[in-house]
């Protein structure tokens, strides 16, 4: 099951956020709930971050036919 959503904020200072929603198995809430003092948000931040990374170094080199 998944499902997402997003929604777009600007905070005081000018400083846009993003707001994303998604929806998990149960089962991976319950692990989720056995570490309650990892930030998860911080964990799926990170993990977006590192992917986008990722899919724009691969477009450079493919725009560059260094693959």
């Amino acid at each position: 099951m998944y499902t997402d959503s997003y929604s777009h904020t600007e905070l005081n200072g000018g400083i846009n956020m993003a707001t994303f929603t998604i929806s998990a198995p149960k089962e991976l809430a319950e692990l989720r709930k056995r570490f309650p003092g990892v930030n998860w948000n911080e964990v799926m931040k990170s993990g977006i971050i590192k992917r986008l990374n990722e899919l724009n170094k691969f477009e450079d080199l493919k725009n560059r036919s260094e693959l």
